[in-house]
Formats: structure tokens, C-alpha cells, sequence
């Protein structure tokens, strides 16, 4: 059994989870839900062809001129997709030191009746096809292959919490939408130094359902803090991918699954190895995200009694929350929407100034 102060993430193997050594595979998750909120997983149904495809041609993306990639500049999409240059997105009110692109599963915009917050849903930005032929079709397999891992995992979860297969069928839309970010971080200004001053991404909690991580460099940077604020690293395992417990999850379980604060740290030695410079750390992740229109409070789940006694009650107190939990309270459409307008401010400034001056105040009624 695993402390309750993490010391290692923990491995899971999928293959275990369509075999007879299901209940091994449970009660690995459950300890990894309730105690750890990160783990890695073996074996995933992802083709290492889909997966290899996918990588070269996110890199060819980077590559490209800055003009092409302004083309899909986030700030042209009321919808928070596409280009962001270094330094435009903020965490913990500070600039993350990573040029990155966002994608997601493709949907239409919403109408004018609907909420404002259901903009975070909508078409994506694709760059010129002539100048990465086959890309879009790279995205869309591997998201795709991605996304129905995705949605095998609520049954699991709540098999593993002893609950009926189909209890969280409920809180996602048909069909759901899942975002992927394709993210360089490259080495920062005085990275000999000892310390470079420069956050790869800074310290928070993601808002989703589950994240997974495809890690796509060697680089160590990742890493996830434990119940007595200890920083743990969780470098790349080949053939695996970083899941983790997002705020929705936690939520939605009363915080019986915790959402684990995480960070990538840019010091020195992560852009090393013992044959020399890394170069630039890429990573990839695909968010889960639930129905926009939920709201946590609607939802009543009757965790069995012997699963709540084996949350512990020394969970770190995140330094990342700011006024994420206040927000958090109305549907989960209104906390994601306010976190994208704080994070791409130059995004809520050009289609949301009102919200994001509200929020940068530290305001209530941000969507009124």
C-alpha cells in the first residue's frame, strides 16, 4: 500500500484491465485516485505508429516561420484555440516560459442563445495543409485513439470506487470534447545559471475530468507535489502515459479523488543529459473535459463508506488555488470558461474585456 505521502508515482498496467487480473488493476487505481492523483500507465491501446506519426509532425509545427503559425494565432478564436506564442499563457499569475498550440475535438460554435461560457467549445484553427501535409490527419488519429482511452476510464473509476459502471455517464456531453495542447518548452535565458528564474508551466491543478500525458522528450521537469508539499519528480517512462485527477473528478467525489497540484520546473540540469544538451522538452497532453452545463452541487454520488476511510487527512493545501474554488462552485461551463480568460488574457481582452476585468478584480459575478 502506498503512504499517504507519496514518495514515486505509481505504474499501472492497462493490459491487466480486460484480464483476470482486473481486481489487481482496481485497486491499483483506487489507491492511485484517492492517495496520489497521478499515474502512469503501460500498455495503453495507442498504436506506436499513431503516437510516432503524431510526434514528428508536432514538431514540424514548431519549426514553422512565425508568420505561419501566427496565421492560427489563439487570439483570432473566441473559442481559446490555437497559437500561443511564449510567455502568453499564465499560471499562479505568472508567465509560463512555453510556446504552445491547442487543439480539440472538432465542433461547432455555439449559438447566439446560448450560454457565454460554451465558447470554450468550437471549430479549430488548422495551419496552411501545403505546409505540413498530413498533419491535421496525425491530430485527429491520435486524439481520436486518445479520447476512446479517455472514455473507458469513468466505468473504471467508479468500479474501482465500488460504484455501479455507468455512475458518471451522467456528467458528460454526447459527444464529449477532449483538448490537446502541443507544448515546447524551450531551455530559458541563463539556463547555465544555477537557477533560470523561468516557469515552465507554475504550480496548479487541472480543472477537467483526467488528463493524459504523452511525455515526448526525455526531459525531467514534470513534476507533482505530495500531501506534505514535497516536490516528486515524474520523468518519462518509455511506453507509458501521465494520467492525473482533475478538479472535476474531485468534485464530483466529494474529494474522495484528489486533484493533485503539478508544475514543470526549468532548471538547468532538466535540459541535460550525460551526452549533453536536451534542446527543447515537448509534451502533450489531452484534457477530459465534462458537461459545461454541470454543475458539482447537482450532483449527489453515495461513495461507500469503506472508500471514504481511506482518504487521508493530510492532503496539501494547494498554493495554486487563488480564487479557482469560489468560481468552481457555479457549472463547470463558468469555472473552465473564467480559468481560459485568466490564462489567455490577450484572448480576453480582444473577445471577453468585461469577464477578464471582473476576474482580474477578484469579482463574483463574473458572467453577469
Amino acid at each position: 500500500m502506498l503512504s499517504s505521502s507519496f514518495t514515486t508515482i505509481p505504474v499501472l498496467d492497462f493490459s491487466q484491465a480486460s484480464s483476470p487480473s482486473k481486481p489487481a488493476f482496481l485497486a491499483s487505481l483506487r489507491e492511485a485516485l484517492v492517495n496520489v492523483g497521478f499515474f502512469y500507465l503501460r500498455n495503453a491501446p495507442i498504436s506506436v505508429q499513431t503516437q510516432e506519426r503524431f510526434i514528428e509532425k508536432a514538431l514540424c509545427l514548431f519549426e514553422l516561420p512565425l508568420e505561419k503559425k501566427l496565421e492560427i494565432e489563439m487570439v483570432n478564436s473566441p473559442h481559446f484555440l490555437g497559437y500561443s506564442r511564449l510567455g502568453a499563457e499564465i499560471t499562479a499569475l505568472k508567465p509560463d516560459h512555453r510556446e504552445q498550440f491547442d487543439f480539440a475535438t472538432e465542433l461547432p460554435a455555439p449559438g447566439p442563445k446560448e450560454p457565454l461560457y460554451r465558447n470554450v467549445v468550437g471549430p479549430n484553427q488548422w495551419p496552411d495543409e501545403t505546409a505540413i501535409p498530413g498533419f491535421r490527419e496525425s491530430v485527429d488519429k491520435y486524439l481520436s485513439e486518445v479520447s476512446s482511452l479517455a472514455e473507458l476510464f469513468p466505468g473504471f473509476i467508479a468500479e474501482a470506487l465500488d460504484l455501479p459502471s455507468t455512475t458518471f455517464n451522467q456528467v458528460f456531453d454526447t459527444p464529449q470534447q477532449h483538448k490537446l495542447k502541443l507544448i515546447k518548452y524551450p531551455p530559458p535565458p541563463g539556463a547555465s545559471n544555477k537557477e533560470s528564474g523561468f516557469q515552465g508551466v507554475g504550480p496548479h491543478k487541472d480543472s477537467g475530468f483526467l488528463t493524459f500525458l504523452l511525455q515526448g522528450t526525455s526531459h525531467y521537469g514534470l513534476e507533482v507535489q505530495n500531501k506534505t508539499g514535497t516536490w516528486i519528480p515524474a520523468p518519462p517512462l518509455p511506453g507509458t502515459l501521465v494520467i492525473n485527477i482533475g478538479r472535476s473528478l474531485e468534485a464530483l467525489t466529494g474529494g474522495i479523488c484528489t486533484a493533485t497540484t503539478h508544475r514543470v520546473s526549468l532548471r538547468p540540469e532538466n535540459f541535460q543529459s550525460s551526452i549533453g544538451p536536451l534542446g527543447p522538452r515537448f509534451s502533450f497532453p489531452v484534457f477530459q473535459g465534462v458537461s459545461l452545463d454541470l454543475s458539482a452541487d447537482k450532483i449527489s454520488l453515495k461513495i461507500p463508506a469503506h472508500i471514504c476511510t481511506l482518504v487521508k487527512n493530510d492532503k496539501v493545501k494547494s498554493d495554486a488555488e487563488g480564487t479557482f474554488n469560489e468560481i468552481f462552485r457555479g457549472s463547470i461551463g463558468e469555472g473552465t470558461f473564467i480559468a481560459r480568460v485568466t490564462s489567455h488574457q490577450d484572448v480576453g481582452q480582444r473577445w471577453y474585456p468585461e469577464v477578464l476585468a471582473k476576474a482580474l478584480k477578484g469579482q463574483k459575478d463574473f458572467l453577469t
